[in-house]
């Protein structure tokens, strides 16, 4: 895993054991308790959140703390599973690698002081996200459906993920498109109206500063290095 070399590179204090599986991780958590996991949820043999539900069912391993890292949509439903136990959850395409390092040693320092109620506020939202990302959605909308203000909202996604609302649903659009553009089927434009951008020139603009070349050129095959 890039993450666990990584971390492995940048904390060389820090012991990483990787698993292949739940079941391995399992079974390495049960011979070597670890201080934090790092967690996919689409693995094989047992998926994360079989491994979530073994490590909270025991007494031993319930308190480990747990950054989940996925590239798995998550719902509503999704999110209340993680609330308990999960010190972070983090989307592959829309956190860099450096995001990711950051949460995970704020974590091991116990520096991740993040509140549960704030924690709760903000994956509600990022759910709410995940299914109207391609409409026109203001932060006032996903304020209210969480119930908060706009500028508590805001704190909330800065405390939790180091990124404001808008800046995550753009990141989350993008890593949409960059499926939808591999895939070949949509060109750019019906590409960019499907992840909810109304101006294609606009979207081409946001997709070549977040990916690093332009859409045109990232459906034909030509990947950042």
């Amino acid at each position: 895993m890039v993450h666990a070399r990584l971390i492995a590179r940048q904390a060389p204090a820090v012991r990483v054991l990787q698993a292949s599986n739940g079941r391995e991780a399992l079974s390495l958590v049960a011979a070597d308790r670890p201080d934090l996991i790092l967690l996919d949820l689409m693995m094989p043999e047992l998926n994360g959140f079989g491994v979530l539900d073994a490590l909270r069912s025991s007494e031993a391993t319930r308190d480990i703390p747990v950054v989940v890292l996925t590239a798995q949509v998550l719902t509503e439903a999704d999110m209340v599973r993680l609330n308990q136990g999960v010190v972070g959850v983090l989307e592959k395409g829309v956190f860099s690698a450096d995001e990711v390092l950051a949460r995970v040693v704020g974590a091991l320092a116990r520096a991740d002081g993040s509140a549960g109620a704030v924690r709760r506020l903000v994956r509600k939202a990022m759910a709410y996200l995940h299914d109207h990302y391609a409409e026109p959605v203001t932060r006032e909308q996903v304020a209210h459906h969480v119930n908060a203000s706009e500028s508590y909202l805001a704190s909330c996604f800065h405390q939790e993920l180091g990124i404001s609302p808008m800046t995550y649903l753009i990141r989350y659009r993008i890593r949409q498109a960059r499926e939808l553009l591999a895939a070949g089927e949509l060109n750019v434009t019906e590409v960019a109206m499907a992840v909810g951008f109304a101006d294609s020139a606009y979207f081409g603009r946001v997709f070549q500063r977040e990916v690093g070349v332009p859409p045109g050129a990232y459906r034909r095959g030509r990947r950042p290095t």
